[in-house]
């Protein structure tokens, strides 16, 4: 069995969020101002920051950098493939003035880190456009897929080391496909290799139970340094609270982190947050303590969260602190 990943094994901070750049619901945010970040980045208490930080770093998951076009895997059928334009228009929304990693920086009190999602170049006939004055690119062929995320991860360097933001720490690049088509494998060992010679980290969130993440486990083959599973667990789907139990004892063995899901509507339950923190308990699965842990939220601003349910955000704070103490609340059944 191997050790349970934690973040300071790798030189890495343990409690990330992810920040959607546009979304398929109503929070299809793309600039991310300071006044959203701000409770994610600065803990608060009665609205106001108590100067401490609240998560650790961020990650940039890319979903839609206009309306109509939608560049994550799991939302391709709904709009127009993404091409070169899309592609440079979502590293110009990540490097923004005001927004997104500046807010960020002009936030932190303290050093944070940053993971980027990749462009996923999804196999298709359409012309994507030309990178480097070269033939016009098409994602049916992996040569051209790779040259495009080359192209644009090579961009992406150069905008960082552009920007002067003295407050973060790029850490590395995620690879945001939940689960894996065999016609990826090359591909991400590839870019992962390219990457990881200009001594940056690769990521990736795999969804339990998913191609890749058991059938059979590809983390480690294809060369990413971090990885935390979705358990799947949202509180109000078929899937229970054994499913938490189910994703810690496949993340024991394979030595990843996990996923925790925020977020209102009707796949979550009034009290699902008290259940991811529940069961992370040492007298459950103790990843309070020995996981790398992703806070995922859906439909649901960072302002949102600790303006309406400010018991929770203040909950997760004990949490990632260690103080936390298990709560209880109506028709709880373990």
């Amino acid at each position: 069995m191997r050790g349970l990943l934690k973040g300071e094994s790798l030189n890495i901070k343990n409690h990330l969020a992810i920040i959607n750049i546009g979304g398929f619901d109503e929070n299809n945010i793309r600039a991310w101002s300071a006044k959203e970040l701000e409770p994610a980045v600065q803990y608060s208490l009665n609205g106001h920051s108590t100067g401490e930080t609240y998560f650790e770093g961020f990650i940039f998951n890319p979903i839609s950098p206009r309306e109509g076009s939608f560049m994550h895997p799991l939302y391709s059928g709904f709009g127009t493939p993404a091409n070169k334009d899309d592609w440079r228009d979502y590293l110009d929304l990540l490097f923004e003035q005001d927004a997104n990693l500046h807010a960020l920086n002009s936030l932190a009190s303290k050093e944070l880190d940053i993971w980027i999602g990749l462009p996923y170049p999804l196999i298709s006939e359409n012309p994507f456009g030309t990178v480097n004055s070269e033939h016009t690119l098409i994602f049916n062929n992996k040569e051209d897929r790779l040259q495009a995320l080359t192209w644009w991860y090579n961009k992406a360097i150069q905008h960082w080391n552009d920007a002067s933001l003295t407050n973060l720490k790029l850490q590395g690049f995620f690879w945001i496909k939940e689960v894996l088509s065999e016609s990826d494998e090359d591909l991400i060992q590839e870019i992962n290799a390219i990457i990881h010679l200009d001594g940056f980290k690769t990521m990736w969130l795999p969804n339990y139970g998913g191609y890749g993440a058991m059938k059979p486990w590809k983390g480690d083959h294809l060369k990413f340094d971090v990885t935390a599973v979705n358990t799947n667990y949202y509180g109000n789907t078929m899937m229970g609270t054994e499913w938490i139990n189910h994703a810690c004892m496949f993340s024991n063995v394979f030595g990843c982190g996990l996923q925790l899901n925020i977020g209102k509507g009707w796949t979550f339950s009034p009290y699902h947050v008290y259940d991811f923190l529940n069961f992370g308990l040492p007298s459950r699965n103790n990843y309070i303590n020995n996981h790398f842990l992703v806070f995922s939220f859906y439909n649901l601003t960072f302002k949102e969260f600790a303006e309406n349910s400010p018991a929770e955000y203040q909950q997760i704070r004990h949490f990632m602190k260690k103080q936390y103490v298990e709560q209880s609340y109506p028709g709880r059944t373990y």
